[in-house]
């Protein structure tokens, strides 16, 4: 089966890539209080996964029960900053803690931990996972100046505007950094994040965006 990016809805995906699974924010609805607005996965459906990273402890990026489900069930290793890793109860040889310029290897894939803007975590950080393609999980952040030294093939961005880039500051970011694909996350999941994702298509002007629905996957081009 080709490689493929499979999305969970809200942040949370699914990556195929030679072989390996790497999830990314996987988010099922446990622990928010609003209302959700997106069909919402089981965990139960995720039988495979060798890598989880996390981009910080907020329950809508980091539910420790669903995560210490999936750890434990898969055996996968799980990546994040040690203030997110202190609320997930799986063994300690699962466990990875990283932080903003850390690189480093999983299963044969390289990964690169970059700055996240996002000033209601503790320590919020985004990824790179470095292969024949490359692929940047942005997490919650606001546009930063340093995305300017980010060269992607597929670039996953906040545009939900709560603590995070709305639309123009998302389309505004995909002209600092280099990315030949664009994915845009975190909104309509509920309400206070409702946007126009077409109004966000709109205002891009270097990148192809792909709008993916929940438990919608693409096949990985280079």
């Amino acid at each position: 089966m080709p490689d493929y990016i499979h999305y969970l809805g809200h942040s949370g995906f699914e990556i195929s890539l030679r072989g390996n699974i790497i999830l990314i924010d996987p988010f099922f609805g446990a622990g928010i209080r609003e209302s959700l607005k997106i069909p919402v996965l089981k965990p139960a459906l995720i039988r495979k996964a060798d890598v989880i990273l996390l981009t910080h402890e907020h329950r809508d990026h980091c539910d420790p029960d669903t995560i210490k489900e999936l750890a434990e069930r898969t055996g996968a290793t799980v990546v994040a900053p040690k203030e997110t890793l202190a609320t997930i109860d799986v063994n300690a040889r699962q466990k990875v803690d990283v932080k903003i310029g850390d690189r480093f290897q999983l299963k044969g894939v390289d990964f690169s931990v970059v700055k996240a803007a996002h000033p209601q975590s503790q320590y919020p950080v985004g990824y790179i996972i470095n292969d024949y393609v490359t692929i940047y999980h942005a997490g919650d952040t606001y546009q930063f100046n340093d995305m300017l030294g980010i060269s992607v093939d597929y670039a996953l961005l906040p545009i939900g505007g709560s603590y995070t880039m709305d639309p123009i500051d998302a389309a505004n970011a995909t002209k600092l950094l280099r990315a030949n694909f664009i994915i845009p996350i975190h909104y309509n999941t509920f309400d206070r994040i409702s946007q126009d994702v077409k109004d966000f298509s709109r205002r891009v002007s270097r990148g192809k965006v792909i709008e993916m629905r929940p438990d919608e996957s693409i096949s990985i081009k280079k």
